[in-house]
């Protein structure tokens, strides 16, 4: 699609502040494109009112006067000159520049756009839609105007009032489309097939100020929603400065954390202004130490900075390609929205609510209400509340994001508080434990643990409720296979009866045994706990030769033709795990499957539990489909309860499951998900069903 440029100067004086604006004009899309040029004003202003060319492909006429654009484009411009003759400033209508946020006058166009001469509503049905959408897409459109317009943006989210929701006279908010810069807000998407669940949880309903913005580079911002209850205390002066999650590049858990401190100290100071960086109006960010400095000096106190630790980067087009994929919804809104939500934070937030208040506010003001209570109380909230709890509240609260009062040098040290606590519960957990009277060894059996609220719930969900052969161990990794939980795929064989002939099909389902392949070399575990096949020497033994064996495919094959054994005698798993061992990311120090076993995300299985065990592993006779997913999961299960018979699980069948909270509701019981009536226990096995529903089945909407 082309375009045609109409350029004209509307000079507009407000003091000595003189304003060009430039309109490019499209029907399908309206883009208005602003450039702020201060200088010094004559005493003589004039108006030229712009002239308007309607696009060639506009359906309202040859006649310009009768295209809606450009009757916008001129009651805007009307407004403009009458509140240049306005002497007593009385029309409420009027677009007053002075000592105002450009991007307030920009909200002011958006909403006016929406409303005749009268006041009445304009429907997006008056904009023709373009039968491409990629044709609607201006290059240069930089404020946010033009995809407000968009065939696409009216398809998805009408444009009304309800997208322009005024708080206060000088509070607005508005849906801007697909427009990234810098100010502008990112709020995280619910619509995407793939969610926040599973990973980066922290990223499930942000609210994201764009700090810096470069299509072609890099664009930078930081999470504005996630509070701690951590206290960053300076080891000089003693002074202390609450800490906000803000991303996680180069954030606590990092070796050398980014802290950025926002700010709304007026730059009349010249030490403020010289050490800040304005990203919109009345909100300025600055380094930890040159806040440091502004407090030492008094110019500035503690209360005053909001700090965030680690901010979130996207590269070269990735967040446009995610916004494209509803993994975002852009906003833009004023400064003391977000300045007076920061505010409540400081004063009335628990971690555990994770900000969710907030992303919720800025949603319901860009007319996306349904959106919110869809989505109230669903999967993705409580996993983020389980992170908030993880992440974001100390130890002495009950989380685990460390002690609560951490040194203000760990910037410079490198050290991270996380790591600080860690080490700490580490050494408490490993005094209070008694010595491991069993070693981990190749041919251990070992089972997830189970604890209330399983180690696998924020990552690694594959590993919940798991049964893993350890198949390999050296001074590297500790490695092994899952042997409970059976993949999409199958081994088929067909079986002939020697005496009759007759022909028999049957499938032998190929368990997922982990993540992680050995180049060039079979992929298949072939393994049995067969007597027979034991004393028939079939295969070797996997480390004890009283537990488990492998053998190889055509072994197995051979045995079976022989009559030695049964197809169902064996297990086949494809893929393995891995435990590293010495110095992982993150500063922390591994010790492979022994580790785990230590720090009770696993529990060894006695081996005089094997045979029972292995029957229940032989019940699995078919592979993983979209109609049995339930089915394998409850014998899943089953098994690994089985494998831990010494601890026996009672399950609470006769507990009562509230929704939301009402009476009795136990605030301070941790076997809930925090504000809510599910247990910690179900959302663990929740999330273990939506990870084989989305990485093994490859339908996410079948999880939880």
């Amino acid at each position: 699609m082309r375009f045609r440029n109409v350029s004209q100067s509307l000079l507009l004086t407000s003091g000595l502040l003189v304003i060009t604006l430039s309109f490019q004009v499209q029907i399908h899309a309206f883009s208005v494109k602003y450039e702020k040029k201060p200088f010094i004003a004559s005493t003589t202003a004039s108006i030229l009112t712009p002239s308007f060319t309607c696009h060639p492909s506009c359906v309202l006429g040859n006649n310009d006067n009768d295209c809606l654009l450009v009757q916008r484009s001129q009651r805007i411009n009307m407004k403009l000159h009458n509140s240049r003759r306005s002497d007593d400033g009385d029309d409420d209508d009027d677009i007053d520049l002075s000592n105002r946020d450009w991007r307030a006058f920009r909200a002011q166009l958006v909403r006016d756009s929406s409303q005749d001469e009268e006041g009445n509503e304009i429907s997006t049905s008056s904009f023709p839609s373009s039968s491409s959408s990629s044709e609607g897409l201006i290059e240069d459109d930089l404020d946010g105007i033009g995809s407000l317009f968009e065939s696409n943006r009216a398809q998805n989210t009408p444009m009304k009032t309800d997208n322009f929701t005024p708080l206060e006279p000088s509070q607005w908010a508005y849906d801007s489309g697909h427009v990234i810069e810098q100010g502008a807000v990112i709020l995280g998407g619910v619509e995407q097939k793939f969610g926040f669940g599973l990973r980066q949880q922290y990223f499930h309903k942000a609210v994201i100020l764009v700090l810096s913005h470069d299509e072609s580079s890099f664009t930078r911002g930081i999470i504005l929603n996630r509070p701690s209850d951590l206290i960053l205390v300076d080891d000089d002066d003693g002074q202390k400065w609450r800490v906000w999650f803000g991303g996680d590049v180069q954030g606590l858990d990092a070796v050398l954390p980014e802290i950025i401190c926002l700010h709304s100290i007026p730059s009349d100071n010249k030490k403020v202004e010289d050490v800040s960086v304005t990203v919109m109006n009345d909100i300025k960010w600055t380094t930890f130490e040159d806040a440091k400095k502004l407090v030492r000096e008094g110019i500035a106190k503690t209360s005053d900075f909001w700090v965030f630790a680690g901010y979130a980067g996207w590269g070269p087009n990735q967040l446009m390609g995610e916004l494209e994929r509803k993994s975002w919804y852009m906003c833009a809104t004023d400064s003391q929205t977000l300045l007076k939500e920061l505010a409540k934070q400081s004063a009335l937030t628990d971690p555990r609510d994770a900000g969710l208040d907030t992303w919720e506010l800025l949603m319901n003001l860009i007319g996306r209400g349904d959106t919110v209570e869809e989505s109230s109380g669903d999967f993705e909230d409580l996993m983020l509340k389980e992170w908030a709890r993880e992440k974001l509240l100390s130890v002495e609260a009950g989380g685990n994001a460390g002690v609560r009062m951490q040194p203000a040098d760990i910037v410079s040290t490198g050290v991270s508080p996380t790591l600080r606590a860690q080490r700490i519960e580490s050494f408490v957990k490993k005094a209070k434990s008694p010595l491991l009277k069993e070693k981990v060894e190749v041919g251990s059996l070992v089972r997830a643990g189970s604890a209330d609220r399983s180690p696998f719930l924020l990552k690694s969900q594959e590993f919940h409720k798991s049964i893993v052969l350890i198949i390999g161990e050296d001074e590297n990794v500790s490695v092994g296979v899952i042997i409970n939980q059976p993949s999409t795929k199958a081994v088929e064989m067909e079986l002939v009866d020697k005496n009759t002939g007759v022909k028999r099909q049957l499938q032998i389902p190929i368990r997922f045994g982990g993540q992680y392949m050995i180049k060039d070399k079979s992929q298949m575990l072939w393994m049995h706990n067969n007597q027979n096949l034991k004393e028939a020497k079939i295969g070797t033994p996997v480390g004890n030769k009283l537990g488990i064996w492998k053998c190889s495919q055509d072994d197995a094959i051979a045995a079976i033709e022989k009559g030695i054994g049964r197809p169902g005698d064996f297990l086949i798993a494809s893929g393995m795990s891995v435990w590293f061992k010495g110095l992982v990311p993150g500063g922390e120090v591994a010790n492979g499957m022994q580790g785990e076993v230590e720090n009770e995300n696993f529990e060894i299985v006695q081996m005089k539990n094997y045979s029972t065990l292995w029957e229940k592993l032989q019940s699995q006779k078919e592979p993983l489909t979209k109609l049995n997913l339930m089915k394998v999961i409850s014998k899943s299960d089953e098994a690994w309860e089985v494998a831990g018979s010494e601890k026996v699980i009672e399950l609470e069948t006769d507990d009562v499951v509230t929704e939301g909270i009402g009476e009795g509701f136990d605030e301070g019981n941790e076997t809930y998900v925090h504000n809510s009536g599910v247990k910690v226990a179900k959302l663990s096995d929740d999330a273990l069903r939506s990870w084989i529903a989305t990485f093994l089945l490859g339908a996410p909407t079948l999880g939880a």
